[in-house]
């Protein structure tokens, strides 16, 4: 079995509350999860101290870049500048990992299904709107809102099922 945190755009925002990315760090630690995702806008230049929290997560980490993150901000800190996109084969499903700006996501998410579904995805993750989203048609598409509100998602795959939602601190 595989359980993930999902968070998406939220650390950026939630840089300017630290008390909120220490929560859900703390809340990542404390359920036991195999893996967290973070779809973007990490806010790598906001979070000063708890850059070495994240560097030294005591699960695997999967890190996608989003629009507000800049490639100065993250060589400034000296963290890895993270891809615009992941494929992760987790648990015998594959999931995209995206924060979803350049798929035009606060427009249509269309695109970013076409794309996730073309790559031979089982599940696309992704952030940008802050507003929490679960489609369980075709595949998944997931969203889990934004970290600074408080929200975040929970992935869990047991024998090749999907089981996602949202959750909040």
């Amino acid at each position: 079995p595989v359980r993930a945190h999902v968070g998406a755009r939220g650390f950026r925002d939630a840089g300017l509350r630290p008390d909120v990315t220490l929560a859900i760090i703390s809340k990542i630690e404390h359920e036991q999860a195999d893996h967290i995702l973070f779809a973007g806008d990490l806010g790598i230049d906001r979070l000063a101290a708890k850059v070495s929290k994240l560097r030294h997560l005591p699960i695997a980490s999967t890190f996608v870049r989003g629009n507000c993150d800049s490639a100065w901000s993250f060589s400034e800190a000296a963290f890895p500048l993270p891809t615009q996109y992941a494929v992760l084969h987790m648990g015998k499903r594959i999931i995209f990992l995206t924060h979803g700006h350049l798929y035009g996501v606060k427009t249509s998410y269309d695109y970013l299904r076409m794309e996730a579904k073309d790559r031979g995805n089982d599940l696309c993750i992704f952030g940008h709107t802050h507003v929490p989203y679960l489609e369980e048609e075709e595949m998944i598409l997931f969203n889990p809102g934004a970290v600074k509100d408080g929200l975040y998602g929970i992935l869990n795959i047991n024998n090749g099922e999907i089981n996602i939602e949202h959750r909040r601190l």
